[in-house]
């Protein structure tokens, strides 16, 4: 008997496609299955069955897996493919084909059966009539997902859709085709930060009742509920999360509504500062109270509910809560400070507004207490705290004055914010007049100049830089620190700038690498002193016999003059090297520093006649005593003296002053020698001390260097210059010792 209905793919009756490249079991298979009441449409490959399937869109497939051109598990992944096609239930036929490797290969390339041959009639018609059941619940169930409200979906390990119903493409306004492949929380414009069920929909987890916010297809907020489970493969692996989503907005506006609600009033009722208690008006036992009532009383939430207020009044008084107002009238009622009793016993004063109100059914009272004596706990504690941050005020400004060198925060665009003690004196302007100033106004000289430049490239550098400057003005020596504080307090982004004076640590460097360098100069040109000495002795008594021999002869006498000359020069400055190489004994004694100049200036008497420069002593008054090497000290104001007269002018004059300064606790006595010349260029100032530098002819450039070294032995020191009036001044200065540190000898 023929089945007449009409089959999923709208065909008159159910139909079969059936692919085999051998006709006898085509011809078989045709003539069991017509029988049944199957329609049958035949191919001889893959590749003809494909375009078959394409146009009469059979219900059921039975290949071959072995077939020439495209084979029966290729085919089976060409069906699969096929968005119109991927449905049809597939049965794989084979009588060579018979291992396990060969079943699971055509499973996972889309067949839903495997069938060997040979069969029986019987087993062949069940398997196609339990396809095709299938494939029929299959639509019903697809008919039901695309007509159902709710939006349903499908999607894969990676989060991706892989379909979709018509109220899903509605809602989200895309067509199903083209929503395939999106992410989903990219569909549904989700955040997955925001939402919080990023872990479900990533590693692909079963869960209910999943709740975000997303749009619509207009743009209105709407609010989704959705419940997952897993989909499987034929070998229960899974492939992917299968979803229904229903639109809950207006349930879900409720509830937000009720719990706004609700939370505000919770929210007030806990957060007020204040405890508040709701009590029962007959009994007086507490219905609520908040957590400010927990926290001032000491008693647990739990505890007051078995509590009434007559356990936390005082005995002394009537409790406030039992007074009434005259008329009767439920209204706010204020009373006087009260005394209750804490957990711990303590006493506490509190003033309470009462309101009637009901709850939970019952005639109730909410109260507001006011804990006066914490009120005033705390003005105590802000008295206290007031005098404490004076007092670390103060502290911290007498530490911050204390410092002995400049400190200063500034702003990064240089304005002065605080000095100490030390900047004001260092900047020779009070800090009212400094702070608000920028700090390359305070003065042109350094180390002003050089912060300001600092302050500039700060955030370049790190956050910190450093440099030492030394002022020419001054001759001070500054190491400039400057620091960037990001969060200096509430004023944002500060710097604090350090100025320290280390001239004397620059000087004592200096000083030492000076003394370095001499010390291996003066050895060296010792020895070479030495050596010269002996064939320049040669040499000149060689020539005194040359001229005892040949006296008579004239025409010798301006050979015999130049080589005396010479050997004068020789030997003068081979004395100047032994000099300079001698090395410090040390033999000082208590003498006055004038009595030495004045000695010093009789010596340079004739040379200053020869030179025709007039030597003027200018030292009136009496300086005090120093610890001296006289012979030494001698060979310096001679050196300074001589050198003033070779470089002054016929008729000038050299004079010779000393007077007596001080620095801080330091006092020096400062002997100057001046002459007339035509002074030291600014050029040679910084090498007028260094050995064999000079530039008058005939010099050796032993003479200043042998004054300075002589200088740093007694603690002292050269300092070149010029006079106001023209002409160079040669300051030999001399710490004045203590009286303490002069000993007797």
């Amino acid at each position: 008997m023929r089945r007449v209905h009409y089959s999923n793919n709208g065909h008159r009756e159910d139909t079969v496609l059936i692919v085999n490249d051998i006709p006898e079991q085509l011809l078989l298979m045709d003539s069991l299955l017509s029988k049944a009441g199957y329609e049958v449409i035949t191919a001889g490959d893959g590749r003809e069955a494909f375009d078959v399937a394409k146009g009469k869109r059979p219900d059921v497939v039975i290949s071959d897996v072995s077939m020439p051109r495209v084979n029966g598990i290729e085919f089976c992944r060409l069906i699969r493919q096929d968005s119109d096609l991927r449905s049809i239930p597939i049965l794989l036929v084979s009588a060579h084909r018979r291992d396990t490797e060969s079943v699971i290969e055509g499973l996972e390339s889309g067949a839903d059966d495997y069938l060997e041959l040979p069969f029986d009639s019987t087993r062949l018609i069940a398997k196609v009539s339990r396809l095709l059941e299938r494939s029929k619940l299959e639509a019903n169930y697809r008919d039901l997902v695309e007509q159902a409200s709710d939006i349903i979906f499908t999607q894969d390990m990676k989060g991706r859709l892989t379909g979709i119903n018509s109220a899903g493409a509605h809602f989200l306004g895309i067509e199903p085709e083209k929503l395939v492949g999106t992410p989903f929380i990219e569909a549904f414009k989700i955040n997955p930060r925001d939402s919080g069920f990023a872990t479900p929909f990533n590693q692909l987890e079963p869960h209910d009742n999943l709740q975000f916010p997303t749009e619509d297809t207009s743009g209105l907020e709407r609010w989704l509920e959705i419940v997952t489970s897993p989909t499987k493969d034929r070998k229960g692996n899974i492939i992917g999360l299968r979803g229904v989503a229903r639109d809950i907005t207006d349930r879900k506006r409720i509830e937000l509504a009720l719990r706004d609600s609700d939370e505000r009033y919770r929210l007030l009722f806990d957060s007020t500062p204040q405890p508040i208690f709701v009590y029962d008006e007959e009994t007086l036992a507490f219905l609520a109270v908040n957590e400010a009532a927990v926290r001032t009383y000491g008693y647990g939430r739990d505890e007051f509910l078995t509590m009434t207020f007559e356990n936390i009044r005082s005995t002394e008084e009537t409790p406030a809560l039992l007074i009434k107002t005259p008329t009767g009238i439920d209204e706010p009622l204020i009373s006087s400070p009260w005394r209750h009793r804490r957990k711990d016993n303590s006493i506490i004063y509190v003033e309470m507004t009462s309101h009637s109100l009901a709850f939970n059914g019952s005639k109730a009272r909410l109260v507001i207490a006011n804990d006066v004596s914490e009120r005033k706990l705390l003005d105590e504690k802000q008295l206290s705290l007031h005098a404490s941050l004076q007092q670390s005020a103060m502290e911290w400004r007498q530490t911050f004055n204390a410092i002995d060198f400049p400190v200063l925060i500034v702003d990064l665009e240089g304005h002065v914010k605080r000095v100490n003690q030390a900047a004001e004196e260092i900047a020779g302007v009070a800090a009212e007049k400094i702070i608000g100033s920028n700090i390359a106004d305070l003065d042109h000289c350094e180390p002003w100049k050089k912060a300001a430049e600092l302050i500039k490239g700060i955030r370049s550098n790190g956050g910190s830089s450093s440099a030492e400057v030394k002022d020419d003005a001054t001759g001070k020596t500054w190491a400039i620190t400057l620091y960037l504080i990001h969060k200096f307090g509430s004023v944002g982004e500060r710097a604090i700038l350090i100025a320290q004076d280390i001239t004397k640590r620059t000087e004592l460097e200096a000083s030492l690498r000076q003394g370095e360098m001499m010390s291996l100069l003066g050895s060296l040109v010792a020895g070479v002193a030495h050596e010269v000495r002996n064939p320049l002795f040669g040499i000149s008594s060689i020539l005194d016999a040359f001229e005892t021999r040949f006296s008579d002869r004239t025409e010798y006498l301006r050979y015999t003059d130049v080589l005396r000359d010479e050997v004068g020069r020789l030997t003068v400055l081979m004395e100047e090297l032994l000099e300079y190489g001698k090395p410090f004994k040390g033999d000082f004694y208590e003498l006055p520093i004038d009595e030495v100049i004045t000695k010093s200036i009789r010596s340079c008497l004739p040379a200053g006649e020869v030179a025709h420069v007039g030597l003027v002593n200018n030292i009136k008054d009496p300086l005090p005593k120093l610890m001296v090497d006289r012979r030494r000290l001698s060979k310096v104001f001679v050196n300074l003296i001589e050198n003033a007269i070779q470089h002054s002018p016929s008729g000038g004059t050299v004079r010779v002053e000393a007077c007596e300064v001080n620095e801080g606790i330091q006092s020096w006595i400062d002997c100057s020698v001046r002459d007339s010349g035509p002074g030291i260029l600014e050029e040679d100032q910084s090498k007028i001390f260094e050995p064999f530098f000079s530039k008058r002819r005939g010099g050796t450039g032993l003479g200043l260097a042998i004054a300075a070294r002589i200088m740093g032995e007694h603690g002292g020191k050269l300092i070149a210059g010029n006079n106001p009036e023209g002409g160079a001044c040669m300051t030999a200065r001399f710490p004045v010792p203590h009286q303490e540190e002069i000993v007797d000898v």
